[in-house]
């Protein structure tokens, strides 16, 4: 059983019905889905995915990414390109994570989507813990399924992994990120473009004709204003990546 299909889930899903064993992928949403990402698929990873015989149609609906172009405030750019033949793919992460689904499915995984995971089961009996199943919420009602193998793949806030006590977050310092999808923000350029701003990271991708998506990611002011009294820069104030940088604030003024 694997909580969790996204990549990870949906991967591990392949790889196991392929070798033969019996396997149910469960997640809370209905695919596909939208989820705020980088929405870029690196060398090293679309590698492994043509390993798998999958990457034909990764690389059908998404753009080359021939590297990154990373800029900063006082216009300072360092262009890294990766080496020749060699290139990752810029795609919607909605449509990369139903392709790869598609795949497991095509395997033989077995999908159930729209079932909440609240905790994982576990059997003290012999005197060690063991995870036996999962406890989920499906169609209004909290049901026990079991499993002799669960795989927590249900990312960053996982459920499974949490309940267990085997991940927690750290008090800080915690970033918080926000994305958006727009038409005319990216440089038309098979970079992904990386501006560094004093307290906001801000990245531009061009996911195909006509849609870019641009992330800006931060930290809360409590935690700012620590990392700054550390390193000399005391910053209270929040400000995005547009407020502190001029390129972006003219590209961001452009799209409206």
């Amino acid at each position: 059983m694997i909580v969790g299909g996204g990549p990870a889930g949906a991967v591990a899903g392949l790889v196991l019905a392929r070798a033969g064993a019996r396997v149910t992928i469960l997640d809370r949403a209905t695919f596909p889905r939208d989820k705020l990402c980088g929405d870029t698929v690196n060398p090293g990873t679309l590698a492994r995915l043509h390993a798998l015989g999958v990457a034909d149609d990764v690389e059908a609906r998404g753009l080359r990414v021939g590297g990154m172009l990373l800029t900063g405030e006082r216009g300072v750019a360092v262009e890294g390109r990766y080496p020749a033949g060699i290139c990752g793919r810029a795609i919607l992460r909605r449509d990369l994570d139903w392709i790869l689904l598609q795949h497991a499915v095509a395997a033989g995984c077995q999908l159930e989507m729209g079932v909440r995971v609240c905790r994982a089961v576990v059997d003290e009996a012999s005197g060690v813990p063991r995870v036996v199943g999962v406890r989920v919420s499906r169609g209004g009602r909290d049901v026990s399924l079991s499993a002799p193998v669960v795989i927590a793949a249900d990312g960053r806030h996982s459920t499974l992994a949490f309940s267990l006590g085997l991940a927690r977050h750290p008090p800080h310092p915690r970033r918080w990120a926000i994305g958006a999808y727009f038409d005319g923000f990216a440089a038309d350029r098979d970079l992904i473009g990386i501006r560094l701003a004093s307290d906001a990271d801000q990245v531009a991708i061009r996911l195909r004709s006509g849609l870019d998506q641009v992330g800006i990611r931060s930290v809360p002011d409590r935690d700012r204003v620590a990392i700054g009294s550390r390193s000399g820069r005391d910053q209270a104030s929040s400000r995005s990546a547009s407020d502190v940088d001029p390129v972006a604030r003219e590209r961001a003024a452009a799209v409206g």
